[in-house]
Formats: structure tokens, C-alpha cells, sequence
């Protein structure tokens, strides 16, 4: 992986000492294609995932964003058993040209970007607290519970990312994301390797704070999708957020004002670049968006903060 403490270190804020130590992390030059072997998914790992999807359902169908519910109606990821990859790659290619690559975990970023920018999505078979998880990580100390596992799972690949790539709009957005995590990797620019980990990691971190844990204006327009109306000022966009049922309800009752754990900020898309944010714990911070085409526009003119040259 590149290295993510370089020189330029001293212009990012909130920096907290990311770790993802012990997780296996798989290469270009790695066997990391592992197909679905769909007919040998254990009962135990089909009630994990009913257990995940359904705590959530009525949660994000009251305050997940437009784009999240509208991809989730069009395809066959069920809420009491284990989606199958094969029956849901075709519809996404139809849609957006995208297809699902199946992998063995935790993709190095010049493998994720690579993958991304032909628009192919990494997604693994292995969910948290099953026994293939546990078996992968025997001997290892790393958090893995309902709430939350450092190594992203079925779980948060395919409940959290794969309906907005339904959406054209945002699927393109996710590409040109690839595409520059690309560029900078290739590093054409000749910039030192210092310069490439520096650029890289602003680039993480937008990603981190939009399509990972971004928040949308409610403008009320999504609430004729819903059962009950959305009751709080923003939608959720963020696939980290959808896929965890504690930063969902902190979401809620921050914005309800039960609670002052995390804090909403406008967005503005240099202090993200420069804002660390920890794998590890609920975020203790959430940029909200004016709409989906602003934060689109926002990223395709501001490229050049992705090109620091020190």
C-alpha cells in the first residue's frame, strides 16, 4: 500500500492514526478474483445478512437519499438471504456499464482505483461474524461485529455501494473518481513518491467524506418513495453509513438534536481533501451537500487540489 505518513502530513486536520493492521490486503499480483460459490452459502450466513438488512430496511427507507432507494427497487438484492452476483451484475451493466468483480477482501488502492476506473466494483463473498470470516482472521485480533468490521464485507459492498450504481449520474461520478486515483498512481506528472502518497490520501479522504459518509439536503422531493416521510434535514448517501445501523441512528439523532456526538459541516470540498478520518469509531463529523449535481460539478472543477506539488 502506499504509504500514508509523508512530509506534507502537516497540512491535513483531524489527523488520527488510521490503522488496518492485520487485514489482508490483496494486490495486483495477488489471486484476488474469488468467485461467488453461491449454492454452498451456509444457513448461519444467510440469517447474519437477513439479521443486518432487516434491522436496517425501515431506517433507510425513511432516510437513505433518492438515488439509494430507486437502485434498490430495480434489483434482486433480497433482505432474508445472501444476494447472488451473477443476477445482479447484468442489470448494473445495462444500466451504467458497471459490472461486479468478486475478490478475496481488501484491495490495495492501486488495484481499487485500477478496477474502478474500468468501471468494475470489487465486491466480496465473506460476511461479518460468519465462520469464514472468523477462519480468514483465526489467531488475529481485529474487530469483527455486527456493527462494524475494518475489512469491508457483502454487507457493506453490495447493501451500501451497489444501488447508487443503478444511477448514471453517480455511477459516472464514482468512475472519474477511479480514473484520477488512477492517474495519480501512474504518476505521469513525475511528482515524488512523497507527493504521489500526499495526493493520494486528500483523494481517500473526499472519497471517505461523500460516497462513503456524505449526507444530502432533504429537499423533500425523495418522500414519495418512502413509507414515512423523511423527518430530519438531510438524506443519507453514504454507503458506510447505510450498511451500519449505529452510524445510521447517529445520524438521526444528532439531527434530532438527541445527541451532539458528531456535528454536521457544509460542504466544501479542500477541507475534506485535507480532513483525516478514523476507520474505527462512529464519525465524529458528517459533510452535507447542497444536491447530488452540485457535489458532481464541485469534483469535475476542482481536480487540481488532487495535484499538490508541494
Amino acid at each position: 500500500m502506499v504509504s500514508q505518513s509523508t512530509k506534507y502530513d502537516h497540512l491535513f486536520q483531524n489527523v488520527i492514526p488510521n490503522s488496518i493492521g492485520g487485514i489482508h490486503i490483496f494486490g495486483k499480483n495477488d489471486t484476488y478474483v474469488k468467485p461467488q460459490d453461491y449454492d454452498h452459502i451456509l444457513n448461519l450466513e444467510n440469517r447474519i445478512w437477513a439479521e443486518l438488512f432487516q434491522n436496517l430496511e425501515f431506517l433507510l427507507d425513511q432516510y437513505a437519499s433518492r438515488e439509494y432507494l430507486l437502485g434498490l427497487r430495480t434489483l434482486p438484492i433480497p433482505n432474508n438471504m445472501f444476494p447472488e452476483f451473477e443476477a445482479i451484475s447484468p442489470l448494473i451493466e445495462n444500466s451504467t456499464g458497471w459490472t461486479l468483480v468478486p475478490v478475496a477482501g481488501f484491495l490495495d488502492e492501486e488495484l481499487f482505483f485500477d478496477l474502478n476506473q474500468k468501471r468494475q466494483f470489487p465486491v466480496t463473498d465473506i460476511i461479518r461474524q460468519s465462520p469464514r470470516f472468523e477462519e480468514k482472521y483465526a489467531g488475529v485480533n481485529i474487530q469483527n461485529d455486527e456493527g462494524y468490521t475494518p475489512e469491508p464485507d457483502i454487507f457493506h459492498d453490495i447493501q451500501g455501494h451497489i444501488p447508487f450504481l443503478m444511477n448514471k449520474k453517480y455511477a459516472d461520478f464514482m468512475w472519474e473518481i477511479g480514473v484520477l486515483g488512477d492517474e495519480i498512481l501512474k504518476n505521469e506528472r513525475g511528482l515524488s513518491s512523497k507527493l504521489v502518497a500526499h495526493n493520494l490520501k486528500r483523494l481517500q479522504n473526499y472519497a471517505w467524506w461523500t460516497y462513503e459518509f456524505g449526507l444530502v439536503k432533504n429537499n423533500k422531493d425523495s418522500d414519495s418513495f418512502r413509507r414515512v416521510p423523511n423527518d430530519i434535514d438531510y438524506e443519507i448517501y453514504g454507503a458506510g453509513i447505510i450498511s451500519s445501523f449505529d452510524e445510521v441512528t447517529n445520524v438521526v439523532h444528532c439531527a434530532k438534536g438527541l445527541t451532539q456526538r458528531s456535528k454536521f459541516l457544509s460542504y466544501d470540498i479542500e477541507e475534506m481533501a485535507l480532513t483525516c478520518f478514523d476507520y474505527s469509531n462512529i464519525q465524529d463529523r458528517y459533510y452535507v451537500i447542497e444536491s447530488m449535481e452540485s457535489m458532481y460539478e464541485s469534483f469535475r472543477t476542482n481536480q487540481e487540489l488532487f495535484w499538490f506539488e508541494g
